[in-house]
């Protein structure tokens, strides 16, 4: 039993002198403090965001939609509600210039784009549908199906133009400077975000 005790003593002694000798010839002192050092951020861990989602818009709006022939016409209006994504796809981000020893980095990202313009169909109304002319004693439903079908369609482009306006594009470029700096900031870098054009 002693034994047993004996020779786990001597293991551990040996551990811990083949440890010491390993610090003792690597230079480092108990107290002589640790230091790390790190490259920075690279563009692969801005790229492995893919796409940053910066702003949700919702879009409402009422369409009217008319089919017209040469006895008559089909027209139906419908209230419009559905959503849009700006986001900044990080996939072409790259690094203008990086600075290690200030810890400042400059990073071209693309425009915002729209993504994911869709209709809701769960909130979008069909207000009314009504024909003029001898459209209103043709027998079937067939022009009632074409005449939604096309709102339906024209609703879809609505809700994609919508993100045409300036303000939106400026807002979305906001949130994604401040979330890439934030990201930076982690990691003691200052971020300047560049706009390709």
């Amino acid at each position: 039993m002693f034994r047993k005790i004996g020779m786990v003593v001597v293991l551990a002694l040996g551990i811990a002198a083949g440890w010491a000798v390993r610090d003792w010839l690597s230079g480092w002192r108990p107290g002589s403090g640790t230091s790390s050092w790190h490259s920075g951020p690279t563009i692969e861990q801005v790229r492995m965001l893919s796409e940053l989602v910066t702003t949700r818009v919702d879009v409402a709006d009422v369409q009217e939609t008319q089919i017209s022939g040469y006895t008559g016409g089909i027209k139906a209006a419908i209230l419009v509600k559905g959503d849009f994504l700006l986001g900044v796809d990080l996939s072409k981000a790259r690094f203008d210039s990086v600075n290690a020893e200030g810890r400042t980095a400059v990073l071209v990202l693309p425009q915002p784009q729209v993504s994911s313009p869709r209709v809701d169909h769960d909130r979008t109304r069909l207000l009314s549908v009504g024909e003029q002319g001898l459209w209103k004693i043709v027998p079937g439903d067939a022009a009632y199906t074409a005449v939604i079908d096309l709102a339906y369609r024209e609703a879809q482009r609505i809700v994609g133009a919508a993100a045409d306006q300036s303000s939106l594009i400026d807002r979305s470029r906001r949130q994604a400077q401040e979330v890439l700096g934030t990201f930076f900031e982690a990691m003691g870098w200052k971020l300047k975000v560049r706009w390709d054009v």
